[in-house]
């Protein structure tokens, strides 16, 4: 199949900073290049679902899922790749990505980063702590979890067009993620930093766990900078 358009579903403001700084709000779509858009979701499966239909509705006929997850195994650093051959969706079902796709990337990045291609899982909320964590990856075998890259899978598979994630590793399986950190984000994956200062002010036993969660983001951040560069912007999309 000849892709035209491929169609990029972002969930988190910092993600969408990693392909272009040009602002973008919730439901928004911006053009990256010629035939490659880029379209802010926001959290969540339903969100994510809807801007997937969004960019078939603009012409789409490839679709990849951009970001972080969450690391579910040992081994797995921050900024390290997922990049997934199986995406499981949080009912278990299974959704495949597109094979030739995924090799192709796959033969570009490998090497120049830490890459896994076990399955990415998803899951409806936020795992915090690393028993949640270890607990999703025993019952499923799943390396990482996001919350949206199963509704845009299914999209693509109902639609019968090709699909693959990109996710990149923002903590780790032994991080307990900070209360403070995470209720200062609204859905769009923005930072409010005056909710953040007061959550640290309530709770300052997460002082630490924030700076490390910082830390991981930024490394993320930089992967995902990295692999947009390393495959040109189009992501080596079917040609």
């Amino acid at each position: 199949m000849d892709v035209k358009c491929l169609g990029i579903v972002v969930a988190m403001t910092d993600e969408a900073r990693t392909l272009t700084k040009r602002p973008l709000g919730i439901g928004q779509t911006v053009e990256l290049r010629e035939g490659v858009l880029v379209h802010l979701s926001g959290v969540g499966r339903k969100r994510a679902a809807r801007a997937a239909q969004s960019l078939l509705n603009r012409g789409a006929t490839a679709l990849l899922s951009w970001g972080t997850a969450g690391g579910l195994v040992p081994g797995l650093a921050p900024g390290s790749l997922v990049l997934p051959k199986t995406v499981m969706g949080s009912d278990l079902s299974l959704f495949r990505v597109d094979s030739s796709w995924h090799e192709r990337l796959r033969n570009r990045l490998e090497g120049r980063i830490d890459l896994r291609s076990e399955t990415l899982i998803e899951s409806p909320t936020v795992l915090m702590t690393p028993e949640e964590k270890r607990a999703l990856a025993y019952r499923t075998g799943a390396v990482a979890v996001d919350m949206e890259s199963a509704a845009v899978a299914f999209t693509a598979e109902q639609a019968g067009l090709p699909f693959v994630a990109l996710r990149v590793v923002s903590d780790t399986l032994d991080q307990t993620l900070p209360s403070c950190v995470l209720s200062a984000y609204d859905t769009s994956g923005h930072l409010k930093m005056w909710k953040l200062l007061r959550g640290l002010v309530q709770h300052p036993e997460e002082l630490l766990g924030s700076m490390r969660l910082t830390t991981s983001l930024r490394k993320a951040r930089r992967t995902l900078t990295g692999i947009a560069r390393s495959t040109e912007w189009d992501f080596l999309a079917p040609q």
